[in-house]
C-alpha cells in the first residue's frame, strides 16, 4: 500500500512547497437571475447569508439525508456559482431546478464547458499565486472568490495545506500549465496525482465523496454536522436529518492511524468483539505509517482509545488532523520558501 514514486513526489510537493493538479472532477455552475441565490437557498441545508466574494461549505443531500455532492456555494457580485464534487454538472443543475421550484427565474450555467479546473497546493501555493496574479492575491481569504477576467480564483482546497482552485478558459489551459511549470520551478513545484491528493485528504479527515461517501451514510454519522444548519427546518433531506437527531445514531466515522497496511472492508474488534469496520486507509510518508477513517459503533467511535484490533494488526484512534500541515505556521507576511531554511529551524 505504499506509494509510487511520482505519487510520493507530488505528495511530499503539497506537504512541503507547491504542488499543481488537474481537476476535471471539480464541477462548478455559474447561476444567474433575480432568483439565483433564493434558489440555493431552497436546497442548500445551510442559511446563505453570503457578502460578495464569499464562499459557504456544504452538502446537496437526497431525500434519505445521504449527502450525493460535496460543495462550496459561493458569491460574486451578483452571479452566485456552485463549487465542488460529485454528479455531472448537468444532474446538479437539474436537481437545483426540481428542488427549487417556487423561485424566481433564474438560469445556470455549466463553467466545465468553457472552463478548465488547475488546483494549487501547497505551504507556499500562495507565494506561486502571487507571482503570477500579483500582491492583491494576497488578500483573498480563506474560502473567499476571486474573479481576474475570464479567469475565477477560489480560495478553498483539502489538503490542510493552502490551496487554491483555477478555472481558466479552456483555450487557454495549456497556456496556463505552463506558466505556472515555469514560475513554480524555483518553488520545486512538482504535479500531484489523484493518489497524492487523496492521501492528504485522507490524513486532514476531509470528506471524500468517492471513499466514505459512498457507503450511504448521513452527515450526522460523518462527523459533519457543522454543514447543516441547525435552524433551517426546510431542505431535500431535512425530514430524514431531523428524524435521525431525534432518534440518535449508533454508529460515527472517526479516524485512525496503524503501523500495518488494512484494508477498506476489513472487520475492526476490541476484545475479539467487532465494533466497526475500516472504510478508507492509506500510507502516509509523512508519518511513515498508516491512517485511515473507520465507521464504529458507540460508544467506542471516540478519539485516543488504542484497543482496538483488524486482526492481529493494532489500530489506535485518533484527533484530526493526523500530521502537522506546514501551512498552519506558515505567514505570507513574513515568510517566504526561499528563507523557509532559516524560518522553520
Amino acid at each position: 500500500m505504499s506509494l509510487t514514486a511520482a505519487t510520493e513526489a507530488g505528495y511530499r510537493a503539497i506537504r512541503n512547497s507547491v504542488a499543481l493538479a488537474q481537476e476535471p472532477e471539480l464541477r462548478c455552475l455559474r447561476l444567474t437571475g433575480a432568483g439565483a441565490f433564493e434558489a440555493l437557498d431552497a436546497v442548500s441545508p445551510r442559511d446563505l447569508f453570503l457578502q460578495d466574494g464569499q464562499m459557504k461549505h456544504t452538502l446537496l443531500l437526497e431525500e434519505n439525508g445521504v449527502p450525493f455532492a460535496d460543495v462550496y456555494i459561493c458569491r460574486e457580485g451578483e452571479n452566485a456559482y456552485v463549487l465542488g464534487y460529485g454528479p455531472p454538472a448537468n444532474v446538479i443543475a437539474a436537481w437545483i431546478t426540481r428542488h427549487a421550484t417556487g423561485s424566481a427565474e433564474f438560469s445556470t450555467a455549466d463553467l466545465g464547458e468553457s472552463h478548465r479546473s488547475l488546483a494549487l497546493d501547497g505551504p507556499f501555493a500562495w507565494e506561486l499565486c502571487a507571482e503570477v496574479f500579483g500582491p492583491d492575491i494576497l488578500g483573498l481569504p480563506y474560502l473567499g472568490v476571486l474573479v481576474l477576467g475570464d479567469t475565477l480564483v477560489f480560495r478553498a482546497g483539502r489538503t490542510g495545506e493552502y490551496g487554491y482552485h483555477l478555472l481558466v478558459p479552456s483555450d487557454e489551459e495549456s497556456a496556463w500549465i505552463q506558466k505556472l511549470n515555469t514560475t513554480g520551478e524555483v518553488f520545486e513545484l512538482a504535479w500531484a496525482d489523484a493518489a497524492a491528493r487523496d492521501q492528504c485528504v485522507l490524513e486532514n479527515f476531509f470528506f471524500d465523496l468517492n471513499r466514505e461517501g459512498s457507503y450511504g451514510l448521513t452527515p450526522l454519522e460523518l462527523q459533519l454536522q457543522w454543514r447543516l444548519s441547525t435552524q433551517k427546518t426546510e431542505y431535500p433531506g431535512a425530514g430524514a436529518i431531523r428524524a435521525l437527531r431525534q432518534s440518535g445514531w449508533s454508529r460515527r466515522l472517526t479516524c485512525f492511524t496503524t503501523p500495518e497496511p488494512v484494508e477498506a472492508g476489513e472487520e475492526i474488534t476490541c476484545d475479539g468483539e467487532p465494533v466497526g469496520s475500516v472504510l478508507a486507509a492509506g500510507y502516509s510518508p509523512l508519518r511513515e505509517d498508516y491512517v485511515g477513517k473507520a465507521l464504529l459503533n458507540r460508544p467506542y467511535w471516540h478519539a485516543g482509545l488504542s484497543a482496538f484490533q483488524v486482526g492481529r494488526r493494532p489500530l489506535t484512534t485518533t484527533a484530526a488532523p493526523t500530521v502537522k500541515n506546514l501551512s498552519l505556521e506558515v505567514s505570507p507576511y513574513r515568510h517566504s520558501f526561499h528563507t523557509r531554511a532559516e524560518d522553520f529551524k
